[in-house]
Order: C-alpha cells, then structure tokens, then sequence
C-alpha cells in the first residue's frame, strides 16, 4: 500500500490538478462607470490626484478579480481605502498599500529632461538615484508624504482683512 501510495504521490506531483474555475468566489456586483475624465502624472514625492494611473497588486482586489497585477485609475484618494476605475467601467475600493504607480517614473524623468533614473557608475542591479526613489512608494507613503507637508502650507494661510466680515 505504502509503495501504491508513494507512486500516485509522484504522479501528482508531475502532474498536478488545479481546481476548475468553477471554483473559484463569484465577482461581487460593482457599480459601472464611464472613463473619468482626468488625467494627472505625478512629478515628485506626495504628487498623486485622481487621474493618476496604477497598478493594483495581487490581493488588493476580490480573490474573484485573481492574482494577477491590475491596471486601474485613481478616481478618489483616501486614508483607509481609495476609489479607482478599472477598463472594465469597474468601480472598486482598494487598500493604498496594495497600489504602486504606473510607468510614472519614467514620464517624469522624461518631462524633467532625463534619459535614466538609475545609477550609472557601479555594479549591477543599478539602484533608483536618490531624488527618484518615490518612483517605487506605494501609495500609501504617497499620501504620508502629503500628510508629512500639508501642515506646513495650511499653517502659513492667514485671513486677509479679517475686520471686513466682522458683525458688529
């Protein structure tokens, strides 16, 4: 029995049986919606908006949608999950952890008048240059790093002629 056993073992193994696709969870019911019309590039660090172009990374998705990297665009930022738009006319809410930019880098690197982002003198792999690592960041250090600078801005507003709309 033994040596019965340990052979159908090795035959599944050469062989393996993969579940039909029936068996996979059912796509949950997702509202359906026309191509938004922005359109945004980042330029740096924290510059994400709606339009901006990303991949959703395995897991980020229903496991319906499976586990394959997804093309979608950012239709609403927030802080414990964002909105974005699928080619499907799919509508869906992703973590920002599990989306990273899509081919911005490489816009942007090419819009500042640069042929490389990488390092060109040392061995390989060749590194991001130091200015260009948020090319790598998810989005949710993308939407840190916009937390980290806002105060300063949002502190610098003051009221001009506060005394104009004073009630008296």
């Amino acid at each position: 029995m033994n040596a019965l056993a340990e052979e159908l073992h090795q035959q599944h193994m050469a062989n393996p049986h993969y579940p039909p696709s029936h068996f996979y969870p059912e796509k949950p019911r997702r509202r359906r919606r026309q191509r938004p019309p922005y359109d945004h590039t980042p330029m740096g660090p924290g510059d994400i908006k709606p339009g901006t172009w990303l991949w959703v990374i395995p897991g980020g998705l229903h496991p319906g949608w499976g586990d394959i990297h997804r093309l979608a665009m950012l239709t609403a930022l927030g802080t414990p999950y964002c909105e974005v738009w699928m080619d499907d006319t799919t509508v869906h809410r992703v973590r920002p952890e599990k989306l990273i930019l899509a081919d911005a880098g490489r816009q942007a690197a090419h819009a500042a008048g640069l042929t490389t982002i990488r390092q060109t003198t040392g061995p390989r792999p060749r590194p991001l240059l130091p200015e260009w690592r948020w090319v790598d960041w998810t989005l949710a250090e993308h939407i840190a790093h916009q937390q980290h600078a806002a105060p300063a801005t949002e502190a610098a507003e003051q009221p001009v002629q506060d005394e104009l709309f004073t009630v008296a």
